[in-house]
């Protein structure tokens, strides 16, 4: 469920999340304007563009009459929120349907809603009407669904008054980058999540900075770059440390909003470019053709600062070479009946900010044309860590991409330079970022590998080019289920059904399966249930977290014990 509120009362706004949070609801706040005025009204209706399952709003006379047309039209259900009784017989009057008073607890609000969406799931909806899904279509063709802004031929107007008006206009063109590769890797589910997250970082933004010469917009619906217009002032200098300002502001309030929903990992694949470009009257030249041609003005400006960022990050990573600057977190693989620690993933994460994701990192890495000399570092750090990080029964799972076989240094790896007493406590992992194109001459690599010690998992299965082809050639010891199948698996019969189908599989076989990407008490239950051996994901970092500490205490103590004095 998704609830929008729309009240300025700090105590009733605690409440609120409380409410929300006995329903497991997803909670959008919005503050209106101080001294009762509508100037912050367009952000809510902005917001019930994005189709909630219910809003509340604080009452307010003028206000009611459009919140309940908004909300009928979408069938959203409305409850008014009053200060007083009186204010609730006129709410009533008005026509709500589902009042309550604004001291009233979490139990009691939470209440409200279950009653205000069964009766909006009652009642005969105007969505039923042609007049009304006519209305939908276009408006999701002028307002973006997710963000609840209007799209540029919306706005294109706006503007054109904007640059008549004060004859200039600033252009901000604001792209988002590595959402595709987040899909890629976590599923169009995960990515829908985070534009949610980054849609209200955006409007939060926006919120800040709006004005009666600003506004804010998409390109067109389900776009993920933005548009702003505004007047930021006469002085180019000023102008310019404004723009510097908003794009710092804009980058730190979606990064934290990542990390604080998403953890670091997501947010590290978050990158935003703004160009910009200040446009000024021509009275020979249509205004409207002046704006569309700043927009694509600005639009390459962008992406010339994403050149000159990528040109920074090859120089980063060449530092980041030459220092041995990165670090090993470990990631805990736990036996699925007990939750026992069974063994730890090394994930490499670059020293620098801007190449702290895995992804991020090996991408730069291939563009450079040394992801050999990355992957040799990264071997070394996760190995030097086994013992400190590690009890002796754990495995250590390695990333290992098919091209790294063709590096002679690893091809021909010296185990007692590497410091590798036991290759049987090793598991390569074959992430195939690239395709295997000649399967006879990789098993022949693994076959060298296997006489050595080393055993093998075949990484994110049912994802990219890791298919059933690559397990039947490559015989793995463990198959690694990719997130995308294991996200949300408690409520899909049918990622059941193929996970079910890969546990009896692999059983047949002898393969152990590993599912990645548990987040959720119900995922990791559910794959319990379908028998997967090994499960992996956030789920278990604490316990990861508690199991390092006490392992610790215990080398600690034995070390006390050896050095202890003796009677």
């Amino acid at each position: 469920m998704r609830i929008i509120g729309y009240t300025a009362d700090e105590a009733f706004r605690e409440r609120l999340e409380a409410a929300a949070l006995r329903l497991q609801a997803e909670l959008t706040l919005v503050a209106p304007a101080e001294g009762g005025s509508a100037a912050h009204d367009e952000q809510l209706f902005s917001l019930l563009r994005t189709h909630p399952d219910a809003a509340l709003v604080q009452f307010r006379r003028g206000l009611l009459d459009r919140t309940r047309a908004e909300t009928a039209t979408r069938a959203i259900a409305l409850v008014v929120a009053c200060r007083n009784e009186a204010e609730a017989e006129q709410a009533a009057r008005e026509g709500a349907e589902e009042w309550v008073l604004m001291s009233a607890g979490p139990e009691e609000l939470a209440a409200r809603f279950q009653s205000a969406c069964e009766r909006n799931g009652r009642r005969a909806r105007p969505l039923a009407t042609r007049e009304a899904a006519d209305h939908l279509r276009y408006e999701e063709l002028l307002y973006d669904r997710f963000t609840g802004f209007p799209t540029l031929p919306v706005m294109i107007e706006r503007g054109r008054e904007m640059l008549d008006r004060q004859g200039r206009l600033t252009l901000l063109y604001i792209e988002f980058v590595r959402y595709s590769k987040l899909e890629e890797i976590y599923g169009w589910e995960k990515l829908d999540e985070v534009l949610q997250t980054t849609a209200t970082a955006v409007r939060d933004f926006y919120a800040r900075y709006e004005g009666a010469d600003s506004v804010m917009m998409v390109s067109h619906t389900g776009d993920d770059d933005f548009i702003f217009f505004a007047d930021l002032g006469d002085e180019a200098e000023r102008t310019e440390q404004r723009i510097n300002e908003m794009a710092k502001d804009l980058e730190a309030e979606v990064r934290s909003r990542l990390e604080a929903e998403h953890g670091e990992d997501i947010a590290g694949l978050f990158e935003i470019y703004v160009g910009s470009t200040t446009l000024f009257r021509n009275p020979k030249i249509r205004t409207e053709r002046i704006i569309y041609r700043g927009i694509r003005e600005a639009a390459q400006a962008a992406r010339s600062v994403e050149s000159r960022e990528r040109a920074r990050k090859v120089a980063d990573l060449k530092e980041t070479l030459r220092e041995g600057a990165v670090y090993i977190v470990y990631h805990p693989i736990v036996v699925t009946e007990t939750r026992e620690v069974y063994g730890y993933e090394a994930l490499a994460r670059g020293a620098h900010r801007a190449l702290r994701s895995p992804e991020v990192l090996f991408g730069v890495a291939e563009e450079a044309n040394l992801i050999w000399e990355l992957s040799r570092l990264c071997r070394r750090r996760a190995i030097e860590g086994i013992d400190a990080q590690l009890e002796p029964h754990h495995l250590l799972f390695l990333n290992i991409d098919p091209h790294d076989f063709r590096d002679p240094t690893f091809r021909y790896l010296d185990l007692d330079e590497l410091g590798v007493e036991n290759p049987d406590r090793i598991v390569l992992e074959i992430t195939e970022r690239t395709a295997i194109t000649d399967y006879p001459t990789f098993q022949g690599y693994l076959k060298e590998f296997r006489e050595r010690g080393f055993r093998f998992a075949v990484d994110d299965a049912g994802s990219g080019y890791a298919g059933l082809g690559s397990i039947a050639n490559l015989e793995p010891d463990f198959i690694k289920l990719d997130i995308s199948l294991i996200s949300g698996i408690d409520a899909n019969f049918m990622k059941q059904n193929l996970v079910e189908t890969m546990v009896t599989f692999a059983n047949d076989h002898g393969i152990k399966v590993i599912a990645e990407g548990v987040e959720r008490e119900e995922e990791y239950e559910t794959v319990k249930r379908l028998g997967v051996h090994f499960t992996q994901g956030f789920l278990f970092h604490s316990l990861a977290a508690q199991a390092a500490q006490l392992a610790a205490a215990q080398k600690n103590a034995e070390a006390q014990k050896v050095t202890a004095p003796q009677a």
